[in-house]
């Protein structure tokens, strides 16, 4: 069930590595997504989606190929050229990650991987800095509260 199951997921990694489709010319994108007058909408709310979730797992430190594969789909889908290249990096080094989980390899070093994979988060940050600005963003989910 575990080897399935870790098929499955590299089946999914691997479909996030296959090529996106183009994005939009960035003057129709810019025309059909402009955020309102005083809106805190990000015009690229794909690389907004994208942004705040590679946020959070560099924030918690997550090198998992589980939680970055998704972000590095929503990512490559992003109308900025420069998240969309990050999240291409992201990709590679999700689906390196997903392919030592695979071989399961006990004795495998996985250091070399975890901090491929460290590096592509932090292309995708500075590339998210780069599109909106450093953090916090206004569109970000606020934190949870715990009482």
């Amino acid at each position: 069930m575990k080897r399935e199951l870790a098929a499955l997921s590299l089946l999914f990694v691997i479909s996030a590595c296959a090529p996106a489709e183009p994005a939009p010319s960035s003057s129709a994108a810019a025309s059909s997504a402009a955020p309102q007058a005083g809106s805190t909408a990000p015009a690229d709310k794909v690389a907004a989606g994208a942004c705040n979730m590679a946020a959070r797992v560099v924030e918690q430190q997550d090198v998992k190929f589980t939680s970055n594969s998704p972000i590095a789909m929503r990512a490559r889908k992003a109308a900025d050229p420069g998240v969309r290249d990050a999240g291409e990096r992201l990709a590679v080094a999700a689906k390196e990650s997903g392919d030592m989980f695979i071989r399961n390899d006990p004795n495998a070093d996985t250091a070399p991987v975890d901090a491929h994979m460290a590096e592509a988060q932090r292309g995708l940050l500075t590339a998210c800095t780069a599109l909106f600005g450093p953090q916090p963003w206004p569109f970000a989910p606020s934190p949870a509260t715990t009482s």
